[in-house]
Order: C-alpha cells, then sequence, then structure tokens
C-alpha cells in the first residue's frame, strides 16, 4: 500500500498534462530560487515534493519517457542527499538553477504532446 498525502492523491487525479504542468512548474520554482539563493528550505521541499509527483506521473508515461522522468528524479534524489554543500556554493546553486529550468522546458515540450 502506498503512503500518498492527500495532496499527492490529489495529484494523481489530475489529467496527464495538468500533472506535468505541475512538475515543470515546480522545476520553475527551483531554478528562481536557487538562482537568487534565496530560501534553501522551501527549495529542498519542492525538489522532495517534484520526486513524488515524478512517481505519480511516470506511471502513466511510456517507457522511454518514464525513463526520462526517473532520471530526473535520481538527480533530485542526488541534491536532496547534498543539500547543504550544494546551497553553500554559489557554483553548485547556479547548477542546479540551470538545470532545473532545462527540465522546466523539457516537462512542458513532453506535455505539449497529451494536451
Amino acid at each position: 500500500m502506498n503512503n500518498w498525502t492527500v495532496a499527492q492523491v490529489a495529484f494523481r487525479c489530475e489529467r496527464l498534462s495538468v500533472r506535468m504542468e505541475e512538475l515543470a512548474q515546480n522545476f520553475g520554482r527551483i531554478a528562481a530560487l536557487s538562482a537568487n539563493g534565496m530560501d534553501a528550505e522551501t527549495v529542498l521541499a519542492i525538489v522532495q515534493e517534484s520526486k513524488a509527483y515524478i512517481e505519480l506521473t511516470a506511471i502513466d508515461l511510456d517507457v522511454d519517457r518514464a525513463f526520462e522522468l526517473a532520471q530526473i528524479q535520481r538527480q533530485l534524489s542526488r541534491w536532496h542527499l547534498h543539500w547543504l554543500d550544494i546551497w553553500a556554493s554559489d557554483t553548485s546553486r547556479s547548477e542546479v538553477s540551470t538545470l532545473a529550468q532545462l527540465w522546466a522546458n523539457r516537462i512542458r515540450e513532453l506535455a505539449g504532446i497529451f494536451v
């Protein structure tokens, strides 16, 4: 049995294109907040939420797209494990920002397929 929160169940009930857009928005928030170096705890919470949202989205995708999201989820897990070190470094935060924005754009590309 899954231990999903009420918010995660509600997310899972949304159309696939809506879930993909929510993921893209999360990555956009990660990018913006990381670029500004603001509120490490909020960004980490968005990272954690995005990992769960990827799991709740990938199950409805074809293998190739699910694999692509799984690769993103792996990177989010790495960030989670090393968050204090990442946030302490301007260079690392910049890399997080850049990668998160790339993911936001890619997720929106994928979401367009499902509209």
